[in-house]
């Protein structure tokens, strides 16, 4: 009888549709990427090299990091931290710079996996900042900025 009775009210509590679950309550945070057709798709579940390895393969044509660098990154993302990633580059390195903005890289899934490189390189006459971004899968630069400052008064 106690196991009669302990099925039915599971299977009620099973029937009934909920009133306040995550599904019905919770805000929309992703929305279907089904009719968005991205460039660079998301590739989050692959595997790449990683952040040093893909440095030390990487043609020194593109990318190096500067001799005696005072600071140097390498990091494997997903393409939407990329803006936090130049921001804590930036505050290491003391360098004043408005956040990037990717609203005009609507082609590449925020959650591609890319590798963030950068240099940091001061001296008493100069200052240099380097930062590249490029695709993990297809290895395509995708973003990209240096700056060089000079200190000494002329």
């Amino acid at each position: 009888m106690q196991v009669f009775f302990l099925s039915l009210v599971v299977s009620s509590f099973l029937l009934q549709q909920p009133q306040d679950s995550v599904e019905n309550t919770a805000p929309i945070l992703c929305i279907s990427s089904g009719t968005t057709s991205y460039k660079y798709p998301n590739n989050q579940y692959q595997t790449f090299r990683t952040e040093n390895d893909f440095y030390h393969q990487i043609d020194k044509t593109i990318y190096e990091e500067y001799n005696d660098a005072t600071l140097n990154i390498r990091k494997k993302i997903a393409f939407k931290d990329v803006p936090k990633a130049e921001e804590t580059f930036h505050l290491k390195t003391n360098f004043i710079r408005e956040k990037i903005d990717l609203t005009q890289h609507t082609f590449i899934h925020p959650n591609r996996q890319v590798y963030f490189l950068a240099s940091f390189k001061q001296n008493n006459q100069e200052t240099y900042y380097k930062y590249l971004v490029i695709d993990a899968e297809t290895q395509t630069i995708l973003l990209g900025n240096s700056n060089y400052q000079s200190d000494s008064i002329n």
